[in-house]
């Protein structure tokens, strides 16, 4: 049988260490056979005697069987081709293109259907004037206003009232813008006021601040009409800083 039938079968992925360790046996086994042939001269090796019954033959056969074996695994690591590479993965499949006839249907419909005609009262048409927008003015004339009290309720205080002071005729002027927004100004028996508020859905409601809040007979209230035929017909009432003095008017304004 020869010496490769022998050799014992290895894993083809043989440790890195082992190769280094079958190749450091080798060299040792090399160096102890020039050892060993060094004792043909009994001067450069005197601790090795070679005699008449064949000592330095003995020696050689017993390093032979280490030799061989360290040459053997050596050679069945350097024999033993690489390890197969694993198979390599399958790429994911692409995901799916959609087809050509499968368009988003937003661009679809956009690109399918015309503009269609502008419906009325769109951006593109002039819008009419509100009613409200302008500048309105009118007259008062303010008299002593009425309090309505609970039953059996008796006002002392409003009864010393006798509508002569801070009554008479006055000018109130408003200006409305597009928005709605209004401002004005008013003149006259109830004293210098500004008017600030608002109209919309036909109506116009406005507060009235004094000019001078702290005036003995600063006048406070309300102005609220409905525009109609464009003229505001409308009804002031305003109140004196303790709440005694109660004056109110009908008005008109009308635009300018």
């Amino acid at each position: 049988m020869r010496a490769d039938d022998e050799r014992p079968a290895l894993d083809p992925r043989v440790p890195q260490g082992l190769l280094i360790r079958g190749r450091r046996a080798l060299v040792r086994a090399a160096a102890r056979a020039r050892q060993i042939d060094a004792t043909a001269s009994p001067a450069r090796n005197k601790s090795v005697h070679v005699n008449a019954t064949g000592t330095r033959a003995r020696r050689a056969r017993g390093v032979a069987p280490a030799l061989f074996l360290s040459f053997a695994i050596v050679l069945a690591a350097c024999e033993e081709g690489p390890p197969r590479p694993s198979e390599p993965e399958r790429p994911a499949p692409p995901p799916p293109q959609p087809s050509a006839g499968l368009a988003p249907p937003a661009a679809s419909s956009a690109a399918a259907e015309p503009p269609s005609a502008g419906a009325p009262g769109d951006a593109g048409e002039p819008k009419g004037t509100p009613a409200w927008q302008g500048t309105w003015e009118g007259r008062y004339d303010a008299k002593k206003g009425s309090v309505v009290m609970p039953p059996k309720v008796k006002d002392a205080a409003r009864q010393k009232d006798d509508g002569k002071q801070v009554t008479g005729p006055g000018t109130v002027t408003l200006t409305i813008e597009p928005s709605g927004e209004l401002k004005g100004t008013a003149k006259g028996a109830l004293g210098d006021a500004t008017l600030v508020g608002k109209a919309e859905d036909g109506m116009v409601r406005a507060s009235v601040f004094p000019d001078d809040p702290r005036a003995p007979n600063a006048m406070t209230g309300v102005l609220v009409g409905e525009l109609k035929e464009n003229v505001i017909h409308g009804r002031i009432r305003v109140t004196g800083p303790d709440a005694l003095l109660v004056r109110e008017s009908p008005i008109e304004l009308k635009k300018k």
